[in-house]
């Protein structure tokens, strides 16, 4: 079996205000939009559905949180983007340093910290 084509769902309040909030803010592209509430986006091959809660899904708002990996010669480019475009972080411990972003609906991006912040090495 060859690898699945995943992706995450973040239910939103307003997937317009969503749409500006990755795309201007962030920096993510738009990579398609069905122009009834479900959109999505993607940054570095990471790729994000946002979609516009209604009357079943209201109780889903902010309740999406996601992993991202990163290797050790793509965090440089990470945290230059993260500095560029002043994207507010907050770092929690989640089994080990955590870098959090958050989405204007609470959704998390979770990031495990590089290992000179945390006094780690890789072995």
């Amino acid at each position: 079996m060859s690898n699945w084509y995943a992706r995450a769902v973040f239910f939103v309040e307003d997937v317009q205000r969503s749409q500006r909030f990755y795309v201007d803010q962030l920096g993510f592209s738009e990579d398609w939009n069905s122009n009834d509430g479900v959109l999505q986006v993607s940054l570095h091959g990471f790729e994000v559905i946002l979609n516009e809660v209604g009357d079943t899904t209201k109780n889903r708002i902010g309740h999406g949180r996601v992993f991202i990996g990163l290797e050790d010669d793509q965090i440089a480019a990470f945290r230059e983007h993260v500095a560029t475009k002043n994207i507010p972080t907050e770092r929690v411990q989640w089994g080990r340093p955590t870098l959090v972003i958050r989405d204007v609906d609470g959704n998390e991006m979770l990031f495990w910290d590089w290992p000179e912040k945390d006094g780690t090495t890789k072995d």
